[in-house]
């Protein structure tokens, strides 16, 4: 198989999937108590008790891509004309790279009392490669820099990728209130329609190469694929959570939104909250195929397929249905109010999924977040580590209806070797109160002071609904 055809499978696999796996989870929009159609999405229960009455998000993407042996050297993002052919950096035992995108369309989330709906749409795209031999990507990548007829080991090599559409509805509430206590519960159901799908599995081989070529002379492993198509498969997913908060004030008939409390919500000392995500996949069945192989099989067919155009009819395979499961997690985060609009966060992700599944794994993540949030402004650092090994400094900040943020601020503007990638942005539209609590303007000239358009506050009495 020659190079220029590997460059294409790997790049098609990670570029592909570059229009969140994963592997940040783009912290700035997850944990602002204003964006709860974003933060939902990692933990279902944000939008019970939700800040705004509605949210509607309009449209927002997100990047993440990182790895540990292709950079470019010394140089920002921002510094186009300094791009060149990437390095790479053969001194860590095994290479691994992740990239995740997440394009997400109209969306919402609705208080309605101690209940709340959300809807969200979007296409993601994951993937994620472990343990690929560093010289053959040396090789892949700059050409050259392995002798002619060298053989490499192959082991536990892991390619995978998975491009989907999701369609989500939410539901929660209020489960206990009592004193100072409040502990709210909601689920996601979401259909998901599976857009194209790649794995290769390389548990134990050799690789030889030969005139600029690697091909695998004996080994073990597994294979799938599906034809890139708008449907090529079909499935479901879900999430659950739960949230704690230590109020402020004692909300045994707390409505959030309701006549008793302004219209407006009341804040929380600290919360807690834990959820499972992602827990689903896709039965990828148009035009698609898996396969075991061992030394008397060559995957160098199946590479070439995939690597050469749509048709896969030549490729040897066991079955043409299978299931891509997508990157499930837990999730756990505290937060703590300091008051005046100063927050404390801390956010734990813990990837769940099977390193022997067809769908694409989930960064771990540690972060902690200092954050300034008001009802038109926000401004998050937040300060993580993913995977438990690579430290990452963020900036995010949130001005009326924009977010724009990244977790990993210093390659726009520091010059280094750029090893990861990251930004996100999301536009949308609030409504802070429900209809039924707008204050009603004035009758009559007697009755209207122009100093109140400039003195009225959050907590003026209005005709608030009881739901």
């Amino acid at each position: 198989m020659r190079v220029r055809q590997y460059i294409f499978l790997i790049g098609a696999m990670v570029l592909f999937a570059a229009p969140n796996l994963r592997s940040q989870e783009f912290l700035g929009v997850t944990i602002d108590n204003y964006t709860p159609a974003n933060a939902m999405l990692t933990n279902p229960s944000a939008i019970v008790d939700q800040k705004p009455w509605l949210d509607i998000h309009v449209v927002g993407v997100g990047v993440h891509a990182t790895n540990n042996f292709v950079y470019l050297p010394k140089t920002t993002l921002l510094n186009f004309a300094g791009y060149q052919i990437p390095s790479v950096n053969l001194s860590p035992d095994n290479g691994w790279g992740q990239v995740n995108t997440q394009v997400l369309g109209p969306s919402a989330s609705l208080s309605l009392g101690k209940h709340a709906l959300g809807l969200h749409t979007s296409v993601r795209a994951s993937a994620s490669l472990s343990k690929l031999p560093l010289e053959y990507a040396q090789l892949l990548i700059q050409g050259g820099g392995v002798a002619d007829s060298t053989v490499l080991s192959v082991n536990n090599t892991r390619i995978k990728t998975l491009t989907w559409g999701e369609v989500g509805i939410t539901y929660g509430r209020i489960l206990y209130q009592f004193d100072k206590h409040l502990f709210t519960g909601a689920l996601t159901l979401n259909r998901l329609m599976g857009l194209q799908s790649a794995t290769l599995f390389i548990d134990e081989g050799s690789m030889l190469v030969q005139n600029d070529r690697g091909t695998l002379i004996d080994g073990n492993g597994k294979y799938a694929y599906a034809t890139p198509a708008f449907r090529a498969g079909g499935g479901w997913s879900g999430s659950l959570g739960v949230t704690y908060k230590r109020m402020v004030d004692d909300v045994s008939e707390y409505v959030p939104h309701g006549r008793g409390v302004g219209c407006h919500t009341l804040p929380y000392k600290w919360k807690v909250s834990a959820s499972l995500v992602d827990i689903g996949g896709i039965r990828m069945k148009r035009n698609a195929l898996y396969n075991k192989f061992d030394e008397n099989e060559n995957p160098d067919e199946y590479l070439n397929a995939v690597a050469s155009g749509p048709s896969v009819s030549t490729i040897p395979k066991d079955g043409d249905r299978y299931t891509a499961w997508l990157p499930m997690g837990f999730n756990t985060q505290f937060d703590y109010n300091f008051e005046r609009g100063l927050f404390l966060n801390g956010f734990f992700m813990q990837r769940l999924s099977f390193p022997s599944s067809y769908g694409p794994d989930r960064s771990n993540l540690i972060a902690f977040t200092p954050r300034y949030e008001k009802k038109w402004l926000m401004v998050a650092l937040p300060m993580s580590l993913e995977n438990y090994k690579d430290p990452h400094l963020g900036l995010a900040f949130r001005l009326w209806i924009l977010t724009v943020g990244t977790e990993h601020i210093f390659p726009y503007f520091v010059p280094s070797n750029i090893h990861t990638a990251d930004l996100y942005v999301h536009l949308r539209l609030r409504l802070n109160k429900a209809p039924g609590c707008r204050v009603k303007p004035y009758n009559g000239l007697e009755e209207f002071k122009l100093k109140d358009l400039f003195n009225r506050t959050e907590k003026d009495p209005a005709a608030c609904p009881d739901w």
